[in-house]
């Protein structure tokens, strides 16, 4: 087992860790500044509502205070989402190749999910529908998606929201949003005016560097969001959390910086693998997909890779048993885990 640390190890420089689609540049460094600031409060609890967070969000999206609830984490609100609106005898409808913690959730509330099929490696909006019946009472759908890294347009977005009835709720799960750079990514927030039955999830887990501190938020119409709060556990998000929020909003040259890095490493890392010939999908979040052909190809990719000191992740719990995703990392791991698999095919 090789440690993970910053400096030098006896065989690598360190483990590439390339597994969970973190912010490869790290947290904020406001929202750094700002937990060491507060550090010496944490025996204060936190306010419920995270009030000031919430008129700062508000104010980010041109919202109400009133269309925002705070949740320890995007996974947190999925639970929240199918407490408040799925029933016993009712249903949730996703792909069948995506995150799947929303297949977790409908496990652990003892409520039946269904599967639709996906066109080239991308959510069909299509497929979604056809596969909503009379029980369905809650959508989700990852976008970009987690793992294929592909895009649902705001056109195709607006048309499935025209389609489904007005008691469905819609869940366009945006974890990645701050990373795409495709204009057609859909105004989720302009939408929101024409259908109540929208649910957007966004979290500072990604772009932010967050993932160790469990904070996210929906926006929703207010109705929605006082339903999603009746399943809201008091006191489950941390006022260090809070605070790190709060300054990593502030932080637009930082976030900026690693758009920009993303970007440009997602490019190289894309460019490399189609190179070499693998089957890579055009990506869209801060990750990249690849499938290979035969059974087992993935698993033992992800052992060669990890003889390298690099951590990649299988997609069997996803949905796809031939599938890797690897998150792009900084430019040097970029290169040294395209140097690896050059090597592993040579």
């Amino acid at each position: 087992m090789f440690e993970i640390v910053n400096g030098e190890s006896e065989k690598f420089a360190k483990i590439i860790k390339l597994s969970q689609n973190e912010n490869a540049l790290g947290a904020s460094p406001l929202a750094l500044e700002a937990v060491k600031e507060n550090i010496l409060s944490i025996f204060r609890y936190p306010d419920v509502l995270h009030t000031e967070l919430k008129h700062k969000l508000a104010e980010k999206y041109s919202v109400s205070f009133d269309n925002i609830v705070i949740s320890a984490g995007s996974v947190a609100l999925m639970d929240m989402s199918v407490k408040a609106f799925v029933g016993f005898d009712e249903n949730i409808v996703t792909a069948e190749v995506t995150f799947p913690g929303y297949k977790i959730i409908a496990g652990t509330n003892r409520r039946s999910i269904k599967f639709s099929k996906m066109v080239d490696y991308k959510i069909s909006l299509d497929n979604l529908l056809s596969t909503c019946d009379e029980k369905t009472k809650v959508v989700f759908i990852a976008n970009p998606n987690n793992p294929t890294s592909t895009m649902v347009t705001h056109d195709e977005m607006k048309k499935f929201l025209q389609s489904v009835p007005s008691d469905m709720y819609v869940v366009c799960d945006e974890a990645y949003a701050e990373y795409i750079t495709d204009t057609d990514y859909p105004d989720s927030f302009e939408l929101l005016k024409e259908f109540p039955n929208l649910i957007i999830f966004r979290t500072f887990s990604k772009i932010y560097g967050l993932a160790g501190l469990r904070i996210g938020y929906a926006i929703a119409h207010p109705d929605v969001i006082q339903s999603l709060m009746k399943h809201r556990t008091p006191f489950s998000i941390s006022d260090l959390a809070s605070v790190a929020a709060l300054a990593a909003l502030d932080d637009t040259e930082y976030l900026e910086k690693c758009v920009a890095v993303n970007s440009r490493e997602r490019a190289i890392l894309y460019n490399g693998l189609i190179d070499m010939g693998i089957n890579a999908v055009f990506p869209h979040g801060n990750f990249v997909f690849m499938e290979f052909s035969k059974q087992g190809e993935s698993e033992k990719m992800f052992d060669e890779l990890i003889k390298k000191g690099i951590i990649a992740r299988p997609l069997g719990p996803f949905g796809n048993e031939k599938g890797l995703r690897i998150s792009v990392g900084r430019p040097e791991e970029n290169q040294r885990l395209l140097k690896s698999l050059k090597q592993i095919f040579a």
